[in-house]
């Protein structure tokens, strides 16, 4: 089932794209910094400085798919956009004004939403069956892995100074050059113009109710990790650093879920996202109440294994509720929605707020709620009722 791309791709290849997945997290350097940011900002909306970049993620990843192998080469907007990424991820280490810190944070978002996609993209065009199943989920791997490194290295700097976290942002240099050695899938994407001359298929609509609950769990989950260095520091928990762990387990986690997703929706099948609301919900409980840094770092470990639970399962609902030609784009739709809940939750705090007079508990309370919700609606509405075992044959035929 191999095609003559997949033989085409040496190893140095195969490394390049890898690295387009090891640096989409990169806007998770300041997370563990944001009580840093709360005492150097304490009159500024300092929650921007984390989530302004996903709006133009959101911006840029569409605009990318669209260009990505017709107008432009993959390679020059890898270049462009860790380029991008490297600017406005560390210039910020040099400067202290509020307003030119957010311009240099929606470079950061541009450039990450031009690698974002191509790692995905790379290895659907140029590589088939187990050979792409097996790299889609080395991709993942590093994707978190890059999340834990740059968590780490966030929380380590800025236990030094709010502003040396900034410099975090200087691993984008593995992928910049990098990508100078990225493949060209050139065929699968003439392949693809060619197709899009016929009449074309309409998206299903299941794809904008998953594309709305990622955008709404994401708004809600996210006040969660950016809390949590507060968290630590109010309950004498540690640090910085400390939190920094935390989040990092909480991607840990999540590489381990991605692991075993086939066979955990192999044994649970429909159950699977009741399932992952509900851990996510007992998850965020131990955050929300838990004394110390055990406990709430205990918390996030459940809380990141019930997101790659979720996710993949809402994923796997997309792929059979929708025609495979519109795949593409459903996919772009569904992270460009996810990633502005990350942009929305900075106005949701505002809201709650005005409300609730705070925002470090109430968020949590909210988030408990939803989860809890979500597992119940879950629990009696089947998604993969028109598919019976497909998936799971599909994944034996791989």
């Amino acid at each position: 089932m191999e095609n003559a791309n997949t033989r085409k791709v040496s190893g140095l290849g195969i490394a390049a794209i890898m690295s387009m997945f090891l640096v989409a997290m990169g806007f998770t350097v300041v997370t563990p910094a944001m009580a840093k940011f709360a005492q150097a900002f304490p009159d500024k909306n300092f929650v921007l400085i984390s989530t302004l970049p996903t709006l133009f993620v959101v911006i840029t990843t569409i605009v990318t798919g669209s260009v990505a192998g017709k107008r432009f080469s993959y390679k020059f907007l890898a270049i462009l956009g860790s380029l991008l990424f490297l600017v406005g991820g560390c210039a910020p280490a040099l400067i202290a004004d509020f307003g030119t810190i957010l311009v240099c944070r929606a470079i950061l978002g541009i450039g990450i939403g031009m690698l974002s996609p191509l790692g995905n993209a790379l290895v659907a065009g140029s590589f088939e069956g187990q050979k792409r199943a097996s790299l889609l989920g080395y991709g993942t791997l590093f994707m978190n892995a890059g999340g834990i490194v740059f968590q780490m290295l966030g929380g380590i700097l800025a236990d030094i100074n709010w502003q040396m976290t900034f410099w975090g942002h200087g691993l984008v240099i593995v992928a910049l050059i990098m990508a100078f050695f990225l493949p060209e899938p050139q065929k699968p994407a003439e392949t693809q113009s060619i197709k899009s001359d016929a009449p074309k298929e309409k998206m299903g609509k299941p794809i904008w109710v998953i594309a709305i609950l990622l955008m709404v769990y994401n708004m809600i989950n996210y006040p969660i990790m950016m809390n949590l260095s507060i968290l630590f520091i109010e309950r004498r928990a540690g640090g910085a650093t400390a939190a920094a762990t935390a989040l990092s387990l909480f991607t840990v986690a999540g590489c381990v879920a991605g692991l075993v997703f086939g066979t955990l929706f192999k044994a649970l099948k429909r159950f699977c996202l009741p399932f992952g609301f509900a851990i996510c919900m007992v998850g965020s409980a131990m955050v929300r109440f838990g004394g110390s840094a055990f406990v709430m770092t205990a918390g996030l470990v459940l809380a990141g294994f019930a997101f790659s639970i979720i996710l993949p399962s809402l994923m796997t609902w997309m792929s059979i509720s929708t025609p495979q030609s519109t795949i593409a784009m459903a996919t772009s739709i569904i992270m460009a929605l996810m990633n502005l809940g990350g942009f929305i939750c900075t106005y949701w705090l505002v809201f709650i707020k005005s409300v609730a007079g705070e925002t470090t508990l109430a968020p949590i309370n909210i988030a408990i709620g939803f989860f809890a919700c979500m597992a119940v609606v879950f629990l009696v509405y089947n998604p993969f009722k028109s598919m019976a075992h497909a998936p799971v044959a599909e994944m034996k035929r791989e």
